[in-house]
């Protein structure tokens, strides 16, 4: 019975596909199916060109450039500072390890070279796990996707996002060859930790070197990071790392590019993590002057996004030298002057807020710069970078007090005037046009009748600096300072002898560098050479040099000052361990506001200033030489250790004669006190000393004389520098 239902059944079914189809239902069906396909197409390409809209076109495509940063170099080479909107250093794909080439596509994309930008097979993998697991955790995108996504695309998962996505890798893929595909994505994808991109950056954020310098353990783990950063991260799972990293050593031997006895090898080695710490940041003051330079020069896109490379003088280990030594002398000056407002207080009431008040603590800044070249080695514009950006080296304009006073004696020698003429420390009255006359007092408020120019500059003594301006005034005084390098503004006012203009560190250290190179002008440079990311070079700084003064005269200036560091108020310099052949002024303005130093070799001058910013006193007897020079010896001393010592060359033209210290005239066997005195060739005394002739002659006796003295009726024929040349 049910063979015969059977049979009934099969015999239906013939007898159906039999019957004949009329032409119309056929014709029906046709032209739906081709409805469809039309539809199917339109919808389609609505769809994509809806998807392809905001995409980049073929032009910008041709044109891609990761983001990559700006590095600072110092004078050795160090990268002192990196100035980014992404962590990257874009490096070509030849200075990439090809190991890492390697273990990136076995793990990411092994048929890479293969595929056009997709991998249909890698789809239908991904649909077929994610359908069996329940999830849409598999992903099938390849390198090429996934550097779309990282360069134009947002992370979601929306399908939107994945076709466009498809489309965009399409368009890479007919733009770019593989290499340069691949070169894109190692420096472009993302291993977090701060916003690290680009193989470079992730090797040096985990090993803490570049990635050139990683070994197959080391290079085979970064590549399993790519998988999820956060997840895989070294730093805080190091075992999850390591399985990861056994995963992909699996990989490269299935894809042929290790052996099963490689990848054991490697798999067996540990690696060391250097975990991304905060970087040490020296010369933030330094930096910061850099970075405004290259923003207002180059603009905010090239410094943060176009990876220039900036060359600049900063020695690091001066300004590591420099930043400890200034730091802990004015904690010192702090703990001895008993300050209502400290640092430590500052900082300890301070701690919780973000945006700090201005800081009423003691300040103080230091520039150092290589006299013959003027680039500057190191600089200090304040004690808390993140506290206050105010750079005081630069920016504050502060009276400069006896630091000017050099410019002075300097016109004084082009004048005629030799270190050993005498001037009257005695009170004197300067009638200014206002109704009150000037009278200057000396900073110890005693006078000390006739000295020599040498002494009055060596112990800075006020009322001779003032009897000399009155002489030989202002004007020249102001031209002297500018030829040398000072360019603030200077008031023609015979105050200015000591030193009531204002100027800033920098320029007056860059003013003394004249000093220390032989009288011959160089101007302050930052930076060295800046290129483009390519290499090109975009800015080189040259190196500028006039000679401005006849170098006796600055011989004799550097002489003077030399005293003033031996005898004079420069002398504390020793108690700090400064024992070596220098030169130096310290200064200290009214109230004891500013204090001052600056001291050089033949190599180096370095400038230290200390004071508060809203000017106010630092307390009774708060001088340049307490409060500045300590700053100054104990930085040079540290940085000179271990050096040979260099030595002020006497160029020809310099003569020596014995002098007597009360008259400036030669001396003779009557004088109670002489010395040995150089001179310009031709400018040396010839009369005997008038004070201390015997007693048989006629010549009368002048000891008391004191005005007689003072070399005003002396002074007629200046400093001629061609009639005064000569051997000697």
């Amino acid at each position: 019975m049910d063979e015969g239902r059977k049979d009934e059944s099969n015999s239906g079914v013939s007898r159906l596909f039999k019957r004949r189809i009329p032409r119309r239902v056929v014709r029906g069906l046709f032209l739906g199916a081709l409805v469809l396909l039309c539809l199917g197409v339109g919808a389609g390409y609505v769809v994509i060109r809806v998807l392809s809209r905001d995409l980049p076109s073929p032009a910008r495509l041709q044109t891609i450039r990761p983001p990559s940063k700006t590095l600072i170099f110092a004078a050795n080479g160090d990268t002192l500072h990196e100035y980014f909107t992404q962590n990257r250093v874009n490096l070509p794909l030849a200075q990439i390890p090809e190991g890492l080439v390697h273990a990136v596509i076995a793990t990411e994309d092994r048929r890479f070279y293969q595929h056009y930008g997709v991998d249909l097979g890698g789809i239908m993998r991904a649909i077929f796990v994610d359908l069996r697991t329940g999830s849409a955790a598999q992903g099938a995108s390849t390198l090429t996707q996934q550097l779309a996504r990282s360069l134009f695309l947002s992370p979601d998962k929306r399908w939107e996002r994945k076709l466009r996505e498809l489309l965009l890798a399409l368009r890479i893929e007919r733009t770019y060859t593989k290499d340069e595909i691949l070169e894109m994505y190692l420096n472009t994808i993302y291993f977090g930790h701060g916003g690290a991109y680009g193989v470079e950056s992730g090797a040096r954020t985990f090993f803490g070197k570049g990635v050139a310098d990683l070994k197959p353990s080391e290079y085979t783990m970064l590549a399993g990071i790519l998988a999820n950063p956060g997840y895989y991260s070294p730093v805080h799972h190091l075992d999850r790392a390591y399985k990861r990293r056994a995963l992909v050593l699996k990989s490269m031997v299935r894809a042929g590019y290790l052996s099963a006895e490689e990848a054991e090898q490697i798999g067996q080695q540990e690696v060391v993590i250097v975990p991304p710490t905060q970087r040490e940041i020296i010369a933030p003051y330094f930096l910061e002057t850099v970075r405004q330079y290259l923003e207002q020069n180059y603009g905010s896109e090239q410094l943060y996004e176009e990876g220039l490379r900036v060359y600049t003088t900063l020695d690091p280990r001066l300004q590591r030298l420099a930043e400890s030594c200034f730091e802990q002398e004015l904690l010192r000056r702090e703990t001895e002057g008993h300050y209502e407002m400290t640092r430590a207080l500052y900082d300890s009431l301070n701690a919780e807020i973000s945006e700090k008040p201005k800081t009423t603590y003691l300040q103080g800044a230091l520039v150092a710069m290589d006299a013959r070249t003027g680039e500057v080695r190191a600089m200090i514009g304040g004690r808390d970078f993140e506290a206050s950006r105010w750079n005081r080296a630069v920016q504050a304009q502060r009276q400069p007090g006896s630091i000017f006073k050099p410019f002075l004696y300097t016109t004084a020698l082009e004048k005629g005037w030799t270190p050993a003429d005498i001037l009257l420390d005695a009170p004197v009255e300067v009638d200014t046009g206002s109704d009150e006359l000037w009278r200057p007092v000396n900073f110890d408020e005693t006078f000390r009748g006739p000295v020599t120019v040498r002494y009055a500059l060596a112990n800075s003594i006020n009322i001779p600096a003032v009897r000399l301006i009155l002489k030989i005034g202002p004007q020249p005084v102001i031209e002297t300072a500018h030829r040398m390098g000072i360019t603030s503004e200077i008031p023609d006012v015979y105050s200015i002898a000591l030193g009531s203009g204002e100027a800033n560190l920098l320029e007056l250290v860059g003013a003394y560098s004249t000093f220390a190179n032989g009288g011959i002008r160089t101007k302050p440079i930052m930076i060295e050479r800046i290129t483009n990311s390519r290499g090109e070079t975009l800015e080189e700084s040259k190196v500028y040099q006039e000679e401005v003064l006849d170098e006796r005269i600055n011989y004799l200036m550097v002489d003077m000052m030399r005293t003033a560091i031996k005898e004079g108020t420069g002398k504390s310099a020793t108690a700090y361990g400064w024992t070596r052949e220098s030169a130096g002024k310290t200064g200290t303005t009214d109230r004891n506001t500013d204090a001052w130093f600056i001291g050089f070799t033949p190599e180096m001058v370095c400038g230290v200033w200390v004071g508060f910013d809203d000017n106010v006193s630092m307390g009774r007897r708060r001088t340049g030489a307490v409060m500045a020079l300590p700053i100054w010896a104990r930085t040079m001393t540290a940085y000179y250790q271990g050096t040979p010592e260099p030595h002020f060359e006497k160029p020809a033209g310099i003569v020596t004669r014995l002098v007597c210290s009360q008259s400036g005239q030669l001396a003779t066997e009557n004088c109670p006190e002489v010395h040995e005195e150089i001179f310009v060739e031709g400018m040396a005394p010839t009369r005997l000393c008038e004070l201390h002739q015997p007693q048989s002659t006629d010549i009368p006796q002048q000891s008391g004389d004191f005005e007689s003295l003072d070399r005003q009726s002396q002074r007629g024929d200046e400093f001629d520098p061609k009639a005064s040349k000569g051997g000697g």
